[in-house]
């Protein structure tokens, strides 16, 4: 989730592409634990792709997520 935070950080500054160092050097500066291999992935999965199109498309995934409210507490018994 950091590595996707951070590149959305990166893109809400300006910068629409991202390279691995520009986020290795955002998570440094808050001595986050980096991961090469975790940067990479991501940055493939959306090079040459619009943030906002893979933001909506998600949306349109979340919206088909079956969801229901919790439990209801039962009542307690007075005596």
């Amino acid at each position: 989730m950091k590595v996707i935070a951070t590149y959305l950080l990166v893109v809400l500054g300006g910068n629409t592409t991202p390279s691995a160092d520009n986020v290795k050097d955002i998570l440094a500066s808050i001595v986050a634990e980096t991961n090469d291999e975790k940067i990479e992935l991501i940055l493939s999965q959306v090079k040459g792709k619009d943030i906002i199109e893979l933001i909506a498309c998600g949306w349109e995934k979340l919206a088909s997520v079956p969801t229901r409210g919790g439990a209801v507490a039962a009542e307690s018994k007075k005596e």
